[in-house]
């Protein structure tokens, strides 16, 4: 069998803070990375205890380089690299074609908007107030599961806070999920320790794979034509996002795109956050 691993950073093992999370050279985001490791670690060795033979991980927070190479499991590759949408077009997933047999998301967090939800965002806190798909508001779980469903892929895992979790019940009935944490809070929630959660981790990736080798899971493939929606938080973001062809601007801060595969409709969506970080050169301003 063949995993494939998104990787985010925010719903990992003891972590709570955008310190833990943003690459500013201190000691708490090289605790993350080291956490964010190990639970990687620990839901791989519970796949390949049940008969995964090869492991394929997408990095998918901030700038794409947070895992710790040398630590990771030797039965694992790992794609590393920046997220612009030349690089990565679909933005969290990359290297995913139809060879793969299921997938995990590792921790991952809930969407942007959600009450209390643990450093709660979706794609980019800084530009994105609200995405929808089909009408329903949708987190990273849902985006990267419809994409994984239009290669056959399921999703068959999801692990991060509790906030996350049941999310990504609501959203994937079926999808096995475990928390590592429960939150109380944007920037607070109780913790369990590595020596906790990784036995937890290990054991939910097992009963994951054994619940895929039983028929548990269908990739999730909405019917199209896909209508994907995008809020910003200002009206400079939505001028932006209006410049990328095909994106419609239905608002001061929304924008719309109509598409019959939904990895075009939701690379549309990305490749226009993307420009809406862009800045003008100096002699332009």
């Amino acid at each position: 069998m063949k995993l494939y691993i998104c990787a985010d950073m925010e719903g990992a093992t003891g972590v709570v803070h955008r310190n833990d999370i943003l690459d500013e050279g201190g000691e708490a985001y090289r605790s993350g990375c080291r956490m964010l490791t190990g639970d990687i670690n620990a839901v791989i060795e519970g796949a390949i205890s049940n008969g995964v033979r090869e492991v394929v991980i997408s990095e998918g927070h901030s700038h794409m380089r947070n895992v710790l190479l040398e630590q990771l499991h030797p039965a694992a590759r790992l794609i590393r690299g920046p997220a612009s949408w030349e690089n990565k077009p679909l933005c969290q997933i990359q290297g995913l074609d139809s060879s793969f047999d299921l997938a995990f998301f590792v921790g991952f967090h809930s969407r942007a908007g959600t009450p209390k939800g643990l450093l709660a965002h979706t794609w980019a806190g800084a530009i994105v107030h609200e995405i929808t798909l089909q009408g329903k508001p949708v987190g990273e779980t849902a985006i990267n599961a419809a994409i994984c469903g239009s290669f056959g892929v399921p999703v068959a895992l999801v692990t991060g806070a509790e906030d996350v979790c049941r999310e990504a019940r609501a959203d994937l009935p079926e999808v096995e999920v475990i928390s590592v944490k429960k939150n109380l809070g944007w920037n607070i929630a109780e913790c369990w320790g590595p020596a906790a959660t990784g036995p937890r981790l290990r054991s939910a990736a097992e009963l994951a794979v054994q619940r895929f080798k039983q028929g548990h899971f269908e990739p999730w493939q909405p019917a199209g034509p896909f209508v994907a929606e995008l809020e910003t938080h200002r009206r400079e973001m939505a001028d932006k996002m209006a410049l990328v062809p095909g994106l419609e601007r239905i608002g001061e801060r929304r924008l719309r795109v109509v598409h019959g595969e939904v990895t075009v409709a939701l690379s549309t969506l990305w490749r226009g956050v993307t420009e809406a970080f862009k800045e003008p050169a100096d002699w332009l301003k």
